[in-house]
């Protein structure tokens, strides 16, 4: 009363409450669902973190986002099965689904790793047969200069015989 309502009119029951609750949730969450009308860019990385469960075991988790003109979205950074081409082709495209974009999907950005990149069953591929489109394959820049880094030097210092490569250590040394 002294808000100025009349208790009269207001509904006290739990049960009333809650539906209302619930009701005015859903209302906030279709007003904020994602739904560009631009090209969208599908982007992914998967990474081994310490289990949500447990913090002592490893699981595959992958990243993924869509970026367009004026719009970024994290779609979910859901547990993959591991890291296989298939497993993280099916995470992503879960994602994609769910949120009914495939449409909008015109490119995708990822790392240089075998399993996103194999020309017969890689993940980029696997996407590109599920959209059932073409998309624009933008390979993480990072990783591209790494590939063309390694060929330099071997060109220039011979090939190395794994990752601990001696005029690195004397300089990590000093």
């Amino acid at each position: 009363m002294s808000l100025g309502h009349d208790i009269e009119h207001i509904t006290v029951s739990r049960s009333s409450i809650h539906r209302a609750r619930v009701n005015n949730r859903e209302e906030i969450a279709m007003s904020l669902s994602f739904k560009p009308e631009v090209p969208l860019v599908l982007h992914w990385d998967g990474k081994l973190l310490p289990s949500l469960a447990d913090g002592r075991s490893l699981e595959e988790r992958v990243a993924v986002l869509v970026s367009g003109e004026d719009t970024e979205e994290l779609l979910g950074v859901p547990v993959s099965a591991d890291g296989t081409r298939q497993a993280v082709a099916e995470t992503v495209l879960k994602l994609v689904r769910e949120s009914s974009l495939e449409g909008n999907i015109i490119g995708m950005a990822f790392d240089t790793t075998a399993a996103n990149t194999g020309m017969v069953q890689g993940a980029c591929i696997r996407i590109e047969r599920a959209l059932e489109k073409p998309l624009v394959w933008l390979a993480c820049r990072h990783h591209i200069l790494e590939v063309v880094l390694k060929d330099v030097f071997e060109a220039c210092m011979g090939p190395s015989s794994g990752p601990n490569i001696a005029l690195f250590k004397r300089l990590q040394n000093r």
